[in-house]
C-alpha cells in the first residue's frame, strides 16, 4: 500500500503539469447536464424531431466545454489566448440557432381580402390599402395586425414593379423579438373586377377570328381628334370591323370608342353583331401603336352561364412565416468573430515578440571581432595575450 502511494506520488512529482492539467479538464459530466438540459428544454417547448435534438445536444455540450475554457483562462488573466474556445462557443450557439430556426420554421399562405378580417394562429390580420410609391419610398401593402392581447400595429410589405427591369419585386415585413421572428411577404396582388358578362376577343389589324362560329375581321382605325382642336379633351376611335355569320353573309360595321385625356371612364356604345340576334358587341379597348383592338362579346355562347363572371374583391397573397430563435445565429456570429479577433490580437503579440527576438540575436551575432593575430586583454588583466 505505501509502495502504491509513493509510485503515485513520484508521477506526480515527475511531472506536475500534466496531472493537474488532466485534473483540469474533467468537465465533460458538467457539459453532458448542459447538454441534456437543452434538449429537455426543446422538448418542453414542443420540439420532436430526433435529428434535431440530437445537434441541439451536440451545440450545449460544445459551448459548455469551450465556454469553461474561456473563463479558466479567463480566470489566469490570459484571456488573449481563449481566442479559439471562444469562437467554438459561437459556432455551438449558431449550430442551435440554424437548427430550430430551419427545422421548426412554420409557414402559412393565405388571401386577404381588402378590409375583411383573417386570423393567422393566434394574430389577425386586415389588408387595408395599397400605398403608393413615392420617389423615396417604394410601394407597399398596408397590413393591420392585431394580437389576442389586443394590441394592434401595422406591416408594410413591399411590392412594386423594378422599373430598370421591369420584374415584380417584393420584400417582407419583418417583426422582430427576442425569441421570434414573424415574416408578412407578399406573393400576387388583385386589384379585383367588377361583374362581367361576355367574354373579351382580343384581334389584330388585318386578322380574322372566329367565336362560336361567327368571323371577326378588323380592318383598320381611325382617330377623329377634332373634339381636342376645339379645346375638348377626349378622342374618338372608330375601329372598323367586317362580321361573317354562320350564314355567310358579311357585314361592315364600326364601332365607336371614346377615350377621355382627363382620366374619366372610356365611352364604348354596345350594337348587335348582325346575323346573331340576341348577340352584341362593344369596343373594351384599343391600342392604335400596335394595331390591336379587344372586344366584350355576348350572347354567342350555347351556354350563357359560361360568360358570366362574378365580381372579385381586390385582395392580397401573403405568406405568414414564423423563424424561432433567428437571433441566435446572429449572437453565434458575434461572438465567433470576437474569439477571432482575440485569436488575431493574441497572433499579432507574438508575431512582434518573435520578431524583437530575432532582431536582438541578429544584433548579438553581428557584433565585430579582434582581427586575427592582435593581442586581446584578459578580463581582469592588463597583460596582453594573444587572440
Amino acid at each position: 500500500m505505501g509502495r502504491r502511494r509513493r509510485r503515485r506520488h513520484s508521477c506526480c512529482s515527475s511531472c506536475p503539469g500534466s496531472c493537474r492539467s488532466s485534473r483540469g479538464r474533467r468537465r465533460p459530466p458538467g457539459s453532458l447536464a448542459v447538454g441534456t438540459g437543452v434538449v429537455i428544454l426543446a422538448l418542453a417547448l414542443g420540439a420532436r424531431d430526433l435529428s434535431s435534438l440530437a445537434f441541439l445536444f451536440l451545440a450545449g455540450f460544445a459551448a459548455d466545454m469551450n465556454l469553461r475554457a474561456v473563463l479558466r483562462k479567463a480566470k489566469n488573466g490570459k484571456l488573449t489566448g481563449a481566442g479559439g474556445y471562444l469562437a467554438h462557443v459561437g459556432v455551438g450557439i449558431m449550430l442551435a440557432g440554424i437548427v430550430v430556426s430551419g427545422v421548426y420554421t412554420r409557414s402559412q399562405r393565405l388571401t386577404l381580402v381588402r378590409d375583411r378580417p383573417t386570423k393567422v394562429g393566434d394574430k389577425t390580420l386586415t389588408f387595408l390599402r395599397v400605398v403608393p410609391g413615392t420617389a423615396t419610398r417604394k410601394q407597399a401593402m398596408e397590413i393591420r395586425v392585431e394580437t389576442a392581447a389586443g394590441k394592434v400595429g401595422y406591416a408594410y410589405p413591399k411590392m412594386y414593379v423594378n422599373t430598370k427591369t421591369g420584374q415584380l419585386m417584393a420584400n417582407p415585413a419583418i417583426r422582430r423579438s427576442a425569441v421570434l421572428d414573424d415574416y408578412i411577404s407578399p406573393q400576387q396582388y388583385d386589384p379585383g373586377q367588377p361583374e362581367r358578362v361576355g367574354r373579351d376577343v382580343a384581334l389584330r389589324k388585318g386578322t380574322t377570328t372566329n367565336v362560336e362560329g361567327t368571323g371577326f375581321t378588323f380592318r383598320e382605325f381611325n382617330a377623329d381628334r377634332s373634339a381636342m382642336l376645339r379645346g375638348g379633351k377626349e378622342i374618338l376611335v372608330l375601329t372598323d370591323l367586317t362580321i361573317t355569320p354562320p350564314d355567310g353573309g358579311r357585314h361592315d360595321v364600326t364601332l365607336r370608342y371614346v377615350y377621355h385625356m382627363d382620366g374619366g371612364e372610356p365611352e364604348a356604345p354596345e350594337i348587335e353583331i348582325l346575323g346573331r340576334p340576341g348577340a352584341f358587341m362593344k369596343v373594351e379597348a384599343v391600342s392604335p401603336s400596335d394595331g390591336s383592338v379587344v372586344l366584350r362579346v355576348r350572347g354567342l355562347a350555347k351556354d350563357p352561364r359560361s360568360e358570366f363572371q362574378a365580381a372579385t374583391r381586390e385582395s392580397l397573397s401573403v405568406e405568414v412565416t414564423k423563424k424561432p430563435l433567428i437571433n441566435l445565429v446572429w449572437a453565434g456570429f458575434y461572438v465567433m468573430m470576437a474569439g477571432g479577433l482575440l485569436a488575431l490580437v493574441k497572433r499579432a503579440r507574438e508575431a512582434r515578440r518573435a520578431v524583437f527576438v530575432a532582431e536582438a540575436s541578429r544584433e548579438k551575432t553581428s557584433a565585430p571581432l579582434p582581427p586575427a593575430g592582435r593581442p586581446v586583454t584578459a578580463p581582469g588583466s592588463s597583460l596582453p595575450t594573444e587572440a
